[in-house]
This record gives C-alpha cells, sequence and structure tokens, in this order.
C-alpha cells in the first residue's frame, strides 16, 4: 500500500518539481491555467467532498453520527450532503477554488495516509516511512493555511514562479521530494 502512496504523492511532486526546474516559463504558465480551471474546481471539489463524506461516514463519533442522521438514513444523507455542498462550493465560490479544493485535499491526506503508515513505523530511530509522514504533516499546514487563504498561497506562488530562480529551486524541493517518496515507497 505505502508503494501506492509513493506513487499518489511522489509523481505530482515530480512532475511539478520537474516543470518548474527545467522550464520556469511553463511552470508559471501551468500554474495560472490551473487557477483559472474550472474543470480543475469541479473535480478537485468533488473530490474533496466525497472524501469529507467518505470520513465523516466512518469516523465512528456518535455526535457526528447523530448530526449526518447515521441511523435514520443509514448513512445515506451524508452522501447526499457532499453531492449538494459540491454544486453549492462551486456556485457559490468560484473565486480561487482549484487552490481550495487541492488544500482541502492536503488537509484530508494525512486520515488516510497514517492508516498505513502506522504500521511501517519502527518502534525507535527514523525510517524511511517518516518521509510520509513529514510531508503529510507539511501539506496538512499548508493545506490548512490555503483553506483560508488561497490568494495568499497563489500570489506566494506566482512570486516564486515569476522568478526563474525561485521557480528552479522550488522545483527542485519539489523533484527531490517526489523522487525520495517514490524511491521510499518502492523500498519498503
Amino acid at each position: 500500500m505505502i508503494t501506492i502512496w509513493g506513487l499518489l504523492i511522489g509523481l505530482p511532486l515530480l512532475a511539478f518539481g520537474g516543470v518548474s526546474l527545467f522550464s520556469p516559463e511553463r511552470a508559471r504558465r501551468a500554474v495560472a491555467r490551473f487557477e483559472q480551471s474550472s474543470a480543475a474546481a469541479w473535480a478537485l471539489t468533488a473530490a474533496a467532498w466525497l472524501w469529507t463524506a467518505y470520513e465523516c461516514s466512518t469516523i465512528g463519533i456518535d455526535v457526528f453520527d447523530a448530526v449526518l442522521f447515521k441511523e435514520k438514513t443509514g448513512g445515506l444523507f451524508v452522501w447526499v450532503m457532499a453531492g449538494i455542498l459540491i454544486y453549492l462550493t462551486v456556485q457559490w465560490m468560484p473565486k480561487c477554488l482549484p487552490m481550495r479544493a487541492l488544500t482541502g485535499l492536503l488537509m484530508l491526506l494525512p486520515a488516510e495516509l497514517f492508516k498505513t503508515t502506522r504500521l511501517l513505523v519502527p518502534a525507535s530511530g527514523f525510517a524511511a516511512v517518516h518521509l510520509f509522514v513529514l510531508t503529510a504533516y507539511a501539506g496538512a499546514v499548508i493545506g490548512m493555511y490555503g483553506m483560508f487563504y488561497p490568494w495568499r498561497l497563489e500570489a506566494a506562488l506566482d512570486k516564486i514562479l515569476s522568478h526563474a530562480a525561485g521557480a528552479r529551486v522550488l522545483g527542485g524541493m519539489c523533484a527531490a521530494l517526489g523522487l525520495a517518496l517514490l524511491i521510499a515507497g518502492v523500498g519498503l
């Protein structure tokens, strides 16, 4: 399972990092297109709300189950709400929505990833699995900030990518992390 996580997290980081490292202008244009893409907004918003519905339906906290009418509807209510919220979010919050939805996914990532990593963490010392844990925590922090201030995250990314040196440094860091995650995922 950790190999799949290595692919899911490592490949996008490696791809974005590689483009930023070797073609900063292309990376800047791709990010600008992403920030304006309604298809990305719909897809990422749907993924984020459906993943949230899954987490709410499996969390097993009595208060959540009561609020979400789990017993009365057999768990269907949370999925219906997710569908409604996908539509309402896209309609009412179109500004910065691709970035907001992406950062929402970053916040959800540790919940599922840690189900796998907790089984691989050694009793003591550092192991390659810790790279996944650190990446998930960093992603969650970026996700929390980006959910509330996606325009600031977009502005910061645009500023970094507008300078070739900054784009190459960011690209190198992302590519190195992506490659390390791919290698760690295969090696564990």
